[in-house]
């Protein structure tokens, strides 16, 4: 969940591994796995960045209240 939410605070992979001090790769496989365990992409992969989709909204206000 801390890799999700600072994907989404950042609206970046890379970004988000930067302020996490790990390897973008790490943190792409762990939303890749998250995702396959949730069913459905939380995040649309546009070219300017990373947008949640309507499940990664609810996905998110869910983090955000357990954080």
């Amino acid at each position: 969940m801390r890799y999700f939410d600072a994907i989404r605070r950042c609206d970046s992979i890379r970004e988000a591994a930067r302020q996490l001090h790990v390897a973008a790769s790490a943190v792409n496989r762990q939303l890749l796995k998250l995702e396959a365990e949730v069913g459905t992409p939380l995040f649309e992969r546009l070219a300017s960045g990373l947008a949640l989709t309507a499940a990664g909204e609810v996905f998110a206000r869910h983090v955000i209240g357990v954080m």
